[in-house]
């Protein structure tokens, strides 16, 4: 049964994505839902890490589905976070570092593979 409220949660969260995204002309709709997802995934985070009780299906319904949904960019800003609060700083910092120079080179191939594969 937990998989329905991520499922209903990530539907919403793309929705109120493609919602920003019509509002704020190009790439500042997705900076604009990127911070946005940042700060209510840290809200959230910080509510529950102060002994806020949530229900279990209430933070997959919100965080790992509407915040998901909504920006995944919001969850590994998370992930860097709470390896900072452990003091894991080595492992944030590649963590932090190989996410991006990683995801660009993937993305860079991607297209690379996409103009070569569909002729452009």
């Amino acid at each position: 049964m937990k998989w329905l409220f991520v499922f209903l949660g990530g539907g919403l969260g793309a929705s109120l994505r493609w919602l920003v995204a019509a509002y704020v002309p190009h790439h500042w709709g997705t900076m604009t839902v990127n911070v946005a997802g940042a700060f209510l995934i840290g809200l959230l985070y910080g509510c529950v890490a102060a002994g806020t009780m949530l229900k279990p299906e209430l933070k997959l319904f919100l965080m790992t589905g509407l915040l998901g949904g909504f920006t995944t960019f919001s969850t590994y800003l998370l992930d860097f976070a709470v390896l900072c609060e452990k003091s894991d700083f080595g492992q944030a910092a590649v963590y932090l570092s190989l996410s991006v120079i990683v995801g660009l080179a993937f993305l860079f191939a991607g297209i690379r593979l996409g103009h070569f594969v569909c002729g452009v």
